[in-house]
C-alpha cells in the first residue's frame, strides 16, 4: 500500500507541475506601449541596417542610439564643429631648446 501512495504522489507531482508553471508564466503582467517622453526631440539616425522591431526605426535621443519614431524631420549630427590649426613653422634650429 506504501508503494502504491508513493507512485500515486509521483504521478500527482508530474502532472501538477506543468500546470503550475503554465499558470506561473501566464500570469505575467501585460505590457502595453511604452510612453513616448514629452519635450525630447528625436532624430533620423541615418543606418544602413535597421534592427529595429517593425514599426520603429533607429533614433538619436539625447546622444543615444535606439529604436523609436522619429519626431523631427531633420538629421542631427553632434560633430562639435570643425577646428581650425594654423600653421606656422618652426623657428628653432633643430637640436636647440627653449625656442618659441
Amino acid at each position: 500500500m506504501k508503494r502504491f501512495s508513493l507512485i500515486v504522489a509521483a504521478l500527482t507531482l508530474s502532472v501538477a507541475a506543468p500546470v503550475a508553471a503554465q499558470t506561473w508564466s501566464s500570469n505575467a503582467p501585460v505590457i502595453g506601449p511604452v510612453n513616448q517622453p514629452e519635450g525630447m526631440l528625436m532624430h533620423p539616425y541615418p543606418a544602413s541596417a535597421n534592427f529595429c522591431p517593425s514599426g520603429l526605426q533607429p533614433v538619436t535621443m539625447g546622444g543615444v542610439i535606439c529604436c523609436g519614431n522619429p519626431n523631427t524631420g531633420e538629421v542631427y549630427y553632434n560633430a562639435g564643429g570643425s577646428r581650425k590649426r594654423s600653421s606656422y613653422s618652426m623657428s628653432c634650429p633643430p637640436g636647440s631648446k627653449g625656442c618659441s
